[in-house]
């Protein structure tokens, strides 16, 4: 594969400075593994993966969440002490 580096991982600064069709090219080419391995080494802002939903253990009212409540309730649970 000619996105690897001499140790065998992905030379990732070399797949994102491909252009754009060439870049979906070589992501296509990549294994499920190897397309875990380019994503997990991504800095967090840099990630191409959908926003992933957070499942809360929250009863729901019958027109839904109430937010403001659910934000204070979680605010206070995870504030630093």
């Amino acid at each position: 594969m000619a996105y690897l580096k001499e140790d065998g991982s992905l030379d990732i600064e070399r797949i994102n400075s491909l252009p754009y069709e060439e870049y979906m090219d070589a992501m296509g080419d990549l294994t499920q593994e190897r397309v875990q391995e380019y994503l997990s080494k991504l800095p967090i802002d840099e990630s191409d993966e959908p926003m992933r939903a957070i499942v809360v253990d929250y009863p729901m009212e019958e027109d839904g969440v109430d937010a403001d409540e659910l934000i204070n309730n979680l605010g206070k649970r995870y504030e630093k002490e």
